[in-house]
């Protein structure tokens, strides 16, 4: 049976319409108000849709919120993975500069992206999903040192990465927050020495 469509698009593609819809709102309705005062009415009110059509994608206030915290996650590892990949494998430097630079350079860019960033910590639902974009860029950083490191292996650098990646998520929010005054390329330059640093690291045993 084909799909019945409206105004050219399948019921399929209207729903994906309203989710994004319903999405970009909730980023407005965080940066102006914050993770505290985030409301299923005002993200309805600001996307221009009803209280029903944000049920249709989301079943709470909490999963759109973690929708929101993985679609900006997501954006951001995207990001760091096109910037390193263009550059040689063997020049961690310059990968790591490279993909620092474009997180931060994300949300020192977009307020809305830099309060959901800060405020997740205080949320429960989202300092989870925090944890777990800490481990990913921790992988994705793990990958960047092996490449340029080959007699290193990923169990070699577990610990060290996702003690090196959570420092560096804690220092960008301290920056965003205006904790740390320097410049951007600044703290990216310190953030890259430690990441040398910890690929050059050697554990006592």
């Amino acid at each position: 049976m084909p799909t019945r469509t409206f105004q050219g698009a399948s019921a399929e593609e209207r729903v994906a319409e309203r989710r994004a819809r319903l999405l970009d709102a909730a980023l407005d309705v965080v940066g102006e108000r914050g993770v505290g005062e985030f409301t299923m009415t005002a993200v309805c009110r600001a996307a221009g849709l009803t209280e029903r059509y944000f049920y249709e994608s989301f079943p709470n206030r909490e999963d759109l919120l973690a929708a929101l915290f993985d679609a900006t996650s997501d954006t951001a590892l995207r990001l760091a993975l096109q910037a390193a990949a263009g550059l040689p494998a063997h020049d961690l430097a310059a990968r790591a500069r490279a993909a620092i630079r474009a997180t931060v350079t994300l949300l020192a860019r977009d307020p809305r992206s830099a309060r959901l960033y800060r405020e997740a910590v205080g949320h429960p639902v989202l300092a989870a999903r925090r944890q777990d974009t800490v481990a990913t860029f921790a992988a994705f950083l793990t990958r960047l040192v092996v490449e340029a490191r080959p007699h290193l292996s990923p169990d070699d650098l577990e610990v060290t990465t996702v003690l090196l990646t959570a420092g560096i998520v804690d220092a960008v929010g301290f920056w965003l927050d205006g904790r740390l005054a320097v410049d951007a390329e600044h703290l990216v330059t310190r953030c890259v020495h430690l990441v040398l640093a910890a690929a050059d690291f050697r554990e006592e045993r």
